[in-house]
Parts: structure tokens; sequence; C-alpha cells
């Protein structure tokens, strides 16, 4: 019995020490994942809100939302799910608000340039 508990318990260790036997990837490998450090391209996100309609607060690329077509900003983990439990008359009302864009009228092949951001807008002579 000793000897039985004994083999088991040796093939569970050497199973724990080699794991699966699956090699990790080489950089020759097609099907070889990137390493971490690896640099990637950023893509810029244009919100449609120069604040958080909730807070108040400056929007951060990884908190967002869709709105009328629109990229919605948020500036706290909370705000997005605030702002998807408001009803359509409150989110007109809040988006209303924080519009980047509110106060001048562009046609519809406008693309913004040199004021894509609040801040470029109120930093840009008149």
């Amino acid at each position: 019995m000793r000897y039985l508990i004994g083999s088991t318990l040796l093939l569970l260790l050497i199973a724990a020490i080699t794991g699966c036997g699956d090699a990790a990837p080489t950089a020759s490998d097609p099907d070889a994942v990137p390493a971490i450090s690896d640099p990637f391209e950023a893509t810029a996100v244009n919100f449609a809100n120069a604040k958080c309609p909730i807070m108040g607060g400056k929007p951060t690329a990884e908190l967002t939302a869709e709105y009328e077509g629109k990229t919605i900003g948020f500036c706290c983990e909370g705000c997005p799910e605030k702002w998807a439990a408001l009803d359509e008359d409150v989110k007109a009302e809040k988006f209303a608000k924080v519009d980047a864009h509110a106060g001048h009228d562009h046609g519809a092949d406008d693309d913004h340039a040199g004021h894509d951001d609040a801040e470029d807008a109120t930093d840009s002579p008149q």
C-alpha cells in the first residue's frame, strides 16, 4: 500500500514540475504571442464631451460609452454605470452641459481641425 501511495505522489510531483510539456513560443513561431514590452500604437480618442457628464472630471480613454453616435468619456469607474441607468431626457440634459461642440455650428463635412480637444479651443486665439 505504501508503494502505491509513494508512486502516486512521485507521479504528481513529476507532473507538477514538468507542467503540460508545452514549450514557450519562440520568435520564429508564427503563433508566438508578442511580449508585453513590445511597443504598440495608441489611438487617440476624440470625446464629444469636454467634461464627464456625471462627476464633471476629465474624461479618460478607458471609460467610454456611445451616445447618439458619439463617444462620451467618463472620469471615474462608476460613471459609465450611472450614465447607463439614466433615462434619455436626463442624458440629453447632462450631455448638453458638457458638450465639447456646444456654442458653435459646423457643416457635416467639417473635420474640426484645430480644435478637436476642448483645451485646444480655449487656448487658440480668436
